[in-house]
């Protein structure tokens, strides 16, 4: 072989080793793109959270208060188990507002997310709203820390444990009482609120009345003028607190929302569409530092890290006509000072949007307080069964 045959072999050589490198580079390179496709789209088709429902509390807290005459032993319609009728489709959610650990509800909503449909039902439940049992008689606002008194009386620890007991509590007493099994649960804190608020820069918002308060024991002192004005975290908590005036002035009642619970519900409804567009419409580095910053630090929940990326990528679709908000629909009755909701009506609107079986809840399912409504003569307003959407709370 002469020299220039031996100086092409070795050169044919060094390139098939050189190919035989980048071919591997290549092929390496595809099968990392194939795993992470196909690790997308496991998590995305194949991967569901867990659909279980949250356990009921003993069912002896949660036997009808008893009228004369009435026999528990009896009864003529028992509730139907639902449970094996679910849609896989759509998750159940409780989310719960609260300022002080221990103490009583601020907020709640029952949310229902369809993720094959695209589309999430919000329904927010007044906190003066009646619920009565065996063990229990009065504002569904008490609910929680019932729930985590007696569990904290058994032995529980105080502290996050104690409050997950007392959202299990609070979800037990929702399906008595509206006939929907919770899933999964979310207990806020409100300084949680300020901060996101903060962290994605503020609120625009057209502040509807004037808000005073003061309140030294709960450290809450309200002040905000009416009109469009930029709100950060600490003047959006004045905003979704506020019902009336100072008491202890004239009047106090009057300043502030006619339908006072209702009234600041509406505002609350407007409040968290502006804060949703905004969030939707400009997802940066600081609204997701907001919101694992108050994941980690000002929330109880029941969702895995895994279960909440495959729920926010599935809300990436969710458009804001597609998210509708209700509160159920009821009376403020100041005889008694609580509020009652319309039964009929409230089953209409949950069995239309909040019904997460195959089939209508049964009326039987249903423990909605209401004795004090019946044969009550004065003013009900038309009930809007279909609530309103998102896009329409913004404009």
């Amino acid at each position: 072989m002469n020299n220039y045959n031996k100086k092409k072999s070795k050169s044919k050589g060094k390139d098939e080793k050189v190919m035989t490198v980048g071919r591997i580079i290549f092929l390496t390179f595809l099968s990392l793109i194939f795993v992470l496709f196909l690790a997308i789209n496991i998590f995305l088709y194949i991967y569901h959270p867990s659909s279980d429902s949250i356990p009921d509390i003993d069912i002896l807290d949660f036997e009808p208060e008893l009228g004369e005459g009435e026999d528990i032993e009896s009864p003529q319609n028992p509730r139907v188990d639902m449970s094996k009728e679910r849609n896989k489709d759509c998750y159940t959610f409780l989310i719960v507002g609260i300022d002080i650990l221990g103490g009583t509800t601020d907020t709640m909503m029952v949310a229902m997310f369809n993720v094959k449909e695209s589309t999430i039902s919000i329904l927010n439940i007044p906190r003066d709203t009646y619920v009565s049992t065996k063990n229990y008689s009065g504002k569904i606002n008490g609910v929680y820390a019932r729930g985590r008194n007696n569990a904290i009386a058994s032995g529980v620890p105080r502290g996050e444990e104690a409050s997950r007991k007392g959202l299990e509590y609070l979800s037990s007493m929702i399906k008595y009482t509206f006939g929907i099994e919770i899933q999964k649960y979310i207990l806020i804190d409100l300084r949680g609120f300020k901060v996101l608020v903060d962290k994605i820069g503020g609120v625009e918002f057209n502040v509807p009345m004037r808000m005073k308060y003061t309140d030294p024991e709960q450290g809450l002192y309200i002040d905000l003028q009416p009109g469009w004005q930029h709100l950060d975290g600490g003047k959006a908590e004045q905003l979704i607190r506020f019902r009336h005036g100072d008491k202890g002035q004239p009047n106090y009642y009057d300043i502030g929302y006619p339908g006072e619970d209702i009234g600041r519900i509406k505002t609350q409804q407007h409040f968290m569409a502006a804060l949703m567009k905004k969030v939707l419409a400009k997802p940066d580095v600081n609204t997701m530092k907001g919101l694992y910053e108050v994941g980690a630090n000002y929330m109880v929940t029941n969702i895995s890290v895994a279960d909440a990326g495959w729920f926010a990528t599935k809300m990436t679709n969710v458009k804001l006509e597609n998210v509708r908000t209700h509160t159920v629909p009821g009376n403020w009755l100041g005889s008694v000072l609580r509020y009652e909701a319309y039964k009929a009506e409230t089953m209409e609107i949950i069995n239309r949007y909040y019904n997460p079986y195959r089939r209508d809840i049964p009326e039987t399912n249903f423990n909605i307080y209401d004795r004090d409504l019946v044969g009550y003569t004065g003013y009900k307003p038309e009930i809007d069964i279909d609530g309103k959407t998102m896009d329409t709370l913004v404009k």
